[in-house]
């Protein structure tokens, strides 16, 4: 348990805003929970299981509800898995982003590629339903060496993998780092070839994938992210969280955001029940783009009907595209450029 934190206050802060919403949602179906954002298996238990009691007395939880938590692979979270799982928690997701020691330090993750596996091992024992994230196409690596990694991730036993290729994004540390050349990116066919080379280790071991990043075993999928991806509602509590929903009576869905500053969120949820920072009506344009942008991400694709045909029958006739049962879907061959080709739609 952190030092200093009232972590009994903020369970009635986090119990206030769930009131708070479930009176501009209005009744609902629960379907899945996801606590995530910082490192929420620092919590102390009774904190998940009071939030879990909360969401149960205020909405109908669907029988099968997908109830996730997110957790770094450290021996002191580990330590808690039985506990999370008895209070609820059917799904781990763990953040391992490497297998070995050289690149994790490049990474900034501060655990070892020891504790990453002792933890998966430990995760495996208490969650059917468990995930973890591995970052390929770093700098040094090879295809050789990713191939290992990968193989010795899939022998985990894990039902769901999430699997990035390292970006660089300005504003980060890694990219000012890239424009000092400090390290080198894999070029481009390079990239290609790790990304193709992924897709064919994980089918060949039962691992689907069926969004751009993320494979699974069949009816393993990540519900809660297929939320997201397939534009349906969600709400977000607590410090910094997101809210994509409509509310009771409104047309427009609403874009909702928390403060991110967590006494800052404390304090206005005391005062007036909800520590809202933001909260803005989405256009009808706006919302088409939004299901776009993450629908396109999607093997299965989506519906033709938020689409420009002429725009939709050029990107057909150039092969990056396929409409097939009235679903637009990205070709395999094209998905490295699923963000060109979704820039192009929108």
């Amino acid at each position: 348990m952190q030092e200093g934190v009232d972590h009994a206050r903020f369970l009635r802060a986090y119990e206030k805003e769930l009131e708070f919403f479930a009176k501009k949602i209005g009744a609902r179906k629960v379907k899945t929970i996801f606590f995530g954002g910082g490192t929420p298996s620092l919590m102390p238990i009774f904190l998940v299981e009071g939030i879990l009691k909360k969401i149960a007395e205020l909405w109908e939880v669907a029988e099968n509800c997908e109830i996730s938590l997110e957790a770094n692979p450290t021996s002191s979270e580990a330590s808690k898995f039985k506990a999370l799982r008895d209070v609820g928690v059917n799904r781990l997701s763990l953040g391992i982003q490497a297998l070995n020691d050289e690149d994790l330090k490049f990474l900034g993750r501060e655990h070892s590629a020891k504790e990453a596996m002792q933890t998966i091992e430990i995760a495996a024992k208490v969650f059917k339903n468990f995930s973890f994230d591995l970052i390929y196409a770093r700098p040094k690596q090879n295809l050789d060496q990713w191939a290992d990694e990968l193989r010795r991730a899939i022998d985990f036993g894990t039902k769901h993998l999430s699997l990035y290729q390292l970006t660089i994004e300005k504003g980060t540390k890694f990219f000012t780092e890239f424009q000092q050349k400090k390290f080198k990116m894999p070029e481009e066919n390079l990239s290609a070839e790790f990304y193709e080379m992924t897709n064919e280790i994980t089918s060949d071991a039962g691992l689907e994938l069926y969004e751009i990043s993320n494979y699974s075993r069949k009816n393993f999928e990540c519900l809660h992210n297929l939320v997201y991806w397939q534009g349906g509602d969600y709400l977000g509590i607590g410090a910094g969280a997101h809210s994509r929903i409509f509310l009771v009576g409104e047309e427009k869905r609403s874009a909702i955001m928390m403060l991110h500053e967590p006494l800052a969120w404390l304090k206005k949820v005391e005062e007036s029940g909800a520590g809202i920072q933001k909260l803005e009506k989405i256009s009808a344009e706006e919302l088409r783009e939004e299901l776009i942008l993450m629908g396109l991400r999607l093997r299965d694709g989506m519906s033709s009907e938020f689409f420009d045909p002429k725009k939709l029958q050029n990107l057909v006739n150039q092969g990056l595209i396929e409409v097939v049962a009235d679903r637009v879907k990205i070709v395999d061959e094209a998905r490295l450029l699923t963000n060109s080709i979704i820039e192009k739609l929108i």
